[in-house]
């Protein structure tokens, strides 16, 4: 059975000093990267057990301000490409209303400040 420890790590000069609450140990590591495994082999060894047998979970201290920015940022990304598609969908609205008036693309892309081949696209996005 495998189990499972948390692991929490920060960065200590040039060295990845990390902390396994639940045994009461720790180790370092070089890079960030080696950590899990550093950390797998003291909990397998601190246990009498095959590394095979722990798997850890890896917590970086003081980086959750900027987790939370990170995705503060992504939930951003979401809304502004939601909007996006809103924009096109009324513009692609807009050119449809004109063309049924029969207005020409040429006329239409006259009225909208936008070239004939702009509202051929148009048209041709929502058709596919």
């Amino acid at each position: 059975m495998i189990r499972t420890f948390d692991v929490v790590v920060e960065r200590d000069g040039r060295w990845w000093v990390f902390e396994i609450p639940e045994l009461g140990t720790g180790g370092q590591a070089v890079s960030l990267n080696e950590v899990e495994h550093e950390a797998q082999g003291v909990a397998a060894m601190w246990l009498d057990v095959p590394v095979t047998d722990v798997a850890v979970s890896i917590t970086v201290e003081g980086a959750q301000e900027l987790l939370d920015e990170w995705a503060a940022a992504g939930r951003e990304e979401a809304e502004a490409r939601l909007a996006q598609a809103r924009a096109a969908e009324r513009r692609r609205a807009v050119v449809e209303r004109l063309r049924a008036q029969r207005y020409s693309a040429p006329d239409v892309g006259r009225i909208l400040g936008i070239s004939p081949q702009r509202v051929y696209q148009i048209e041709k996005r929502k058709a596919s």
